[in-house]
């Protein structure tokens, strides 16, 4: 009977006590979303131990994720190279509260438990998933998609201008602005048109193309006005001392003036005044010209229609004389005669020697005219008027015409104009008038633009550096890194020995890297600004290159060229807690 009451009372005790195998687990409850499962796009094997760290911000703090790199086909891997099953981070915390995804980008050998300065990709947590890119504000904190760049190629660093394609600058060069104002000038026809030129050291170098239009204002070889008269034109040419107006034939292409100097003036403090008169454009006001003509017609051998014809000679002396008091004309220049008839202006002929007969005859009769300028107006009539016809009440000019010409009507310099009398009789000399108070005038201003900043990015957060490339050959050669888009960059190892300007580039003309030959010619290379980690993995482009830009092949120096913006193409990816 005690057994069985002792037996009992041990049951009783060891059902109140409890007893089990686990009373020694210390382990505690299982934590709930404590795993962070991380999906990348674009992200790129990191080099020589560095490696990508992930971070969730849980109560204003950083809490480790995990550490881990991306192998070629951008797999998640632990740093033994081993594959992350599912991207999937089992941490030591409740990530239930995390406000903030970071993936940052950590230095060989870090044990420390901070992130690095170098914040990559991140983003904020909601319902406990986060979408990471480039531009949250705990990244880098621009999406770059207002990014832009242009570049020149140019070797300033050398002292000579014989390799100028083997160096890039990212800048805006210089450029000067031409601020036209004329007064007189009018539209030129069949596709000629006006082109201004700076004489710098000797040398013509244009000053824009434009033509006018009906009220004497700039419009472009397309008719649409030129605001302000104002043409830009790269490069600085404050040292111009000459600005000469020509007048250039349709189609034209080259580099180098017509021999038709229209206006023309001596520079000071960067303006000039235009005029015929000086000595680079026609080189006579024509102040002192003057003009005899009589009526005749010489050529037809009878005396019944003598008011049908015209010629610049006087017979003031009793015999027949130059009639004309004209300069000689420059290359490029003709002068010719007109009679404008019934409101048609009809030519004489053109003619550079006012002693001697004119070009052509198209309206004279058979017979021998006399040794000067002048027409019988006997056959072949224009459309809308009858030849013979009587002079009186036309009136008679000499034009000086440029060679070749835009139309075949008087042009704008009309030196000598004569109203010819109602009751003008024939073999009388009678005198024009000197027109040159009319000529065309103008002015141009000149306005120098310094060189300017040719990258529109922002300002990188601590961690990151910007880093110019040209990729030569398929191997791409650094610039140099740079935070100030208006200053020189970190390095100059390849340039020459004379001051560079005060923007990132690089002259590639010394050391060369293996593989290649300096100098080189960069047409049909490509331009690259990248965002750099910095420290720095590798000595190649990182991943974020927000701008891209081909070199054409026929890129020539000192012309402005634009990259493309190629942010749409940055890594992202997303974050989910669970």
């Amino acid at each position: 009977m005690f057994k069985k009451i002792f037996i009992l009372s041990m049951l009783s005790a060891l059902t109140i006590f409890g007893c089990s195998d686990d009373d020694d687990d210390t382990t505690g409850p299982a934590l709930s979303n404590n795993t962070l499962v991380l999906s990348l796009t674009g992200v790129e094997t990191l080099q020589n131990g560095y490696h990508y760290e992930g971070w969730a911000i849980v109560g204003g703090s950083p809490v480790a994720t995990g550490k881990f790199n991306v192998d070629a086909n951008g797999v998640l891997e632990d740093l033994s190279s081993n594959a992350i099953s599912g991207g999937e981070f089992v941490t030591t915390t409740d990530l239930t509260d995390a406000t903030a995804i970071i993936i940052t980008i950590e230095p060989d050998g870090d044990t420390d438990a901070n992130p690095a300065d170098t914040h990559y990709l991140a983003g904020s947590v909601s319902t406990m998933s986060s979408t990471l890119t480039v531009g949250h504000a705990s990244a880098l904190g621009d999406d770059y998609s207002t990014a832009t760049g242009d570049y020149i190629l140019a070797t300033p660093t050398d002292g000579a201008n014989t390799n100028e394609n083997s160096g890039i600058w990212f800048l805006n060069p210089p450029s000067t602005t031409f601020s036209y104002s004329l007064s007189g000038v009018t539209p030129l026809l069949n596709g000629f048109h006006y082109e201004g030129w700076a004489i710098v050291d000797g040398a013509a170098l244009s000053a824009g193309k434009f033509n006018v239009d009906d009220a004497g204002a700039l419009v472009d070889l397309n008719g649409v006005s030129i605001a302000n008269g104002e043409i830009e034109i790269g490069g600085d040419l404050s040292a111009a001392t000459a600005i000469i107006l020509t007048i250039e034939p349709d189609g034209d292409t080259d580099t180098t003036p017509a021999a038709t100097h229209y206006l023309a003036g001596s520079v000071s403090a960067l303006s000039a005044a235009l005029t015929v008169g000086d000595a680079s454009a026609l080189g006579n006001d024509y102040s002192t010209a003057t003009g005899d003509y009589i009526l005749a017609t010489p050529t037809d051998a009878v005396s019944t229609d003598e008011n049908s014809g015209i010629w610049f000679l006087s017979l003031a002396s009793g015999s027949p004389a130059a009639g004309l008091s004209l300069p000689d004309l420059p290359s490029g220049w003709v002068y010719e005669g007109w009679a404008v008839i019934n409101g048609t202006p009809v030519t004489t002929g053109t003619f550079t020697d006012i002693a001697a007969a004119d070009l052509s005859a198209p309206y004279s009769g058979t017979e021998a005219g006399p040794p000067f300028p002048g027409e019988d107006f006997l056959n072949n009539a224009p459309s809308g008027l009858t030849f013979p016809t009587d002079l009186a009440g036309a009136t008679a000019v000499i034009s000086i015409e440029p060679s070749p010409d835009d139309a075949s009507t008087p042009f704008t310099l009309k030196p000598l104009v004569g109203s010819i009398a109602t009751n003008a009789t024939d073999h009388v000399t009678y005198a024009m008038d000197n027109n040159s108070s009319g000529f065309p005038t103008g002015s141009v201003t000149i306005v120098v633009t310094s060189p300017s900043a040719g990258l529109v990015l922002p300002d990188l957060p601590s961690g990151w550096v910007y880093e110019g490339w040209a990729v030569i050959d398929g191997t791409p050669v650094s610039t140099g890194t740079f935070t100030d888009r208006a200053a020189v960059d970190s390095a100059a190892p390849y340039s020459g020995t004379e001051s560079g300007p005060p923007f990132p580039g690089e002259d590639f003309l010394n050391n060369t890297p293996t593989g290649l030959t300096f100098p080189t010619d960069l047409a049909g290379g490509t331009a690259v600004i990248s965002i750099e980690p910095s420290p720095d993995d590798a000595s190649t482009p990182f991943t974020l290159k927000p701008l891209v830009g081909g070199i054409a092949t026929d890129a020539t120096d000192h012309v402005t060229y634009s990259m493309d913006n190629k942010s749409s193409g940055f890594p992202s990816g997303t974050a989910v807690i669970k």
